[in-house]
């Protein structure tokens, strides 16, 4: 499978650094929604791990040894809310001070990296439907949707 790369747009940069982030660590704010999609149900699934993982290479992630062991410490280890409320903030604050274009531009990879990392929870054999999104999954989703400006709930209730 082909990795995409993405580029964060070099106004994020500017806007994280003035929040106290170093460039370096940005693209790890970009993973929290996805971890936190994986955690939804209390644990996290291997599908769910390879989706993430893919991400993380697609943000570049995976040259770096540091950001590669955090995001593996999240992975194992439930992020703390207020961590997870704090990230949240940040990335609305991101989303908001951006060219609208470049904001479409990361809301579409979070959109699908979080639709991605909920789908592959399904992979767990008998218990669960491959395309099935469970009740902890939707609401966080949507959540995350309505707080990131993600078109969350146009994928999990289509019309027509």
């Amino acid at each position: 499978m082909k990795v995409e790369k993405y580029e964060v747009p070099s106004e994020a940069f500017e806007i994280a650094t003035e929040m106290g982030y170093s460039p370096d660590k940005l693209p790890l704010l970009f993973m929290v929604p996805l971890v936190q999609v994986a955690w939804a149900e209390g644990f996290v699934q291997a599908g769910e791990k390879r989706v993430i993982r893919r991400y993380a290479g697609s943000f570049q992630i995976n040259g770096d040894e540091e950001n590669l062991r955090q995001l593996d410490i999240w992975l194992d280890e439930r992020p703390s809310d207020e961590f997870c409320e704090e990230s949240l903030e940040d990335l609305q604050i991101i989303l908001v001070n951006i060219p609208a274009k470049q904001a479409a531009y990361l809301r579409e990879i979070l959109q699908t990296g979080c639709i991605e990392v909920a789908n592959a929870a399904g992979e767990i054999g008998l218990l669960r439907s491959r395309s099935s999104i469970q009740r902890e999954e939707k609401e966080l989703l949507k959540d995350l949707g309505d707080r990131l400006g993600l078109r969350i709930q146009a994928i999990l209730n289509p019309v027509g």
